[in-house]
């Protein structure tokens, strides 16, 4: 499948690519870079969010052209595959979906530590904090919040996880990861960094070369959203969408399967 490419720059003003996976007349599939926002930050609307991009870009043939209708979302910091519908049928039939637990979620996610088990199911339902409207927590009044996983490489001090969402609360893998105490290796909201380095995965006999801190290898969430599998709502066809892990993700397995066994 041919893909195609246009560049955004994120809330931080670095460039970021957006790359295209597929596009039709219906629908539209993008493989999103980490730290760049879905729609408008409720506080800082300026900010530059995908979206947005996506209106611009696609606006330039018309009026009809310009739909751009958001299905679900991914945390501005998560990378991976997300779904826009260009039309309003198609939007009101994977919204439907989606409410449906019709649509095959596959996640990557490197956590501190490794969940109990090798795979299982966290069953834990979830609440937006009363208190704090950004932050998601477990509690027994919450609603109904499943998500599968399974342990695919494990570090001395890490892990590399496959997760599978089986309902679609917001955070639910970040709090569900950390509610088993293995949150994601980088998460401010509800792990213990903003950014992870060389000196992290070492933790021990680690020296530094030149002045000052070691670069961080990734400064946002570890989580990748790798592939998203469902029937085609207009055409009856299974559809699998799939998106490479970015350099930076890619940068912190290497450094674990060199220094973190």
């Amino acid at each position: 499948m041919t893909t195609t490419t246009f560049t955004i720059r994120d809330t931080e003003k670095r460039k970021q690519i957006v790359e295209v996976l597929y596009e039709d007349a219906h629908l539209l599939v993008i493989n999103k870079p980490g730290g760049l926002p879905v729609l408008p930050d409720r506080w800082l609307p300026h900010l530059p969010n995908l979206r947005h991009a996506l209106v611009g870009r696609y606006g330039e043939e018309g009026a009809e052209a310009s739909a751009v209708f958001t299905v679900h979302r991914l945390d501005a910091g998560t990378s991976g595959v997300i779904l826009f519908a260009r039309t309003p049928e198609m939007h009101r039939e994977l919204n439907r979906l989606f409410e449906n637990s019709e649509v095959s979620k596959t996640y990557w996610a490197i956590v501190q530590g490794a969940p109990p088990e090798d795979e299982g199911e966290i069953d834990l339902p979830l609440r937006r904090h009363p208190r704090r409207s950004r932050y998601m927590q477990v509690h027994r009044e919450g609603k109904p919040s499943r998500t599968r996983y399974r342990v695919l490489e494990r570090f001395r001090h890490f892990s590399l996880v496959e997760l599978h969402p089986l309902t679609g609360r917001s955070h639910q893998i970040r709090v569900h990861l950390a509610a088993v105490g293995s949150p994601l290796a980088v998460d401010p909201l509800y792990g213990e960094r903003e950014f992870l380095t060389i000196r992290d995965i070492k933790r021990s006999g680690f020296r530094e070369s030149g002045d000052g801190a070691p670069r961080p290898l990734i400064r946002r969430l570890t989580l990748h959203a790798c592939s998203l599998a469902f029937t085609d709502p207009l055409s009856g066809e299974s559809r699998r969408f799939q998106a490479p892990v970015p350099k930076d993700f890619s940068a912190v397995l290497k450094a674990l399967r060199k220094w973190g066994r």
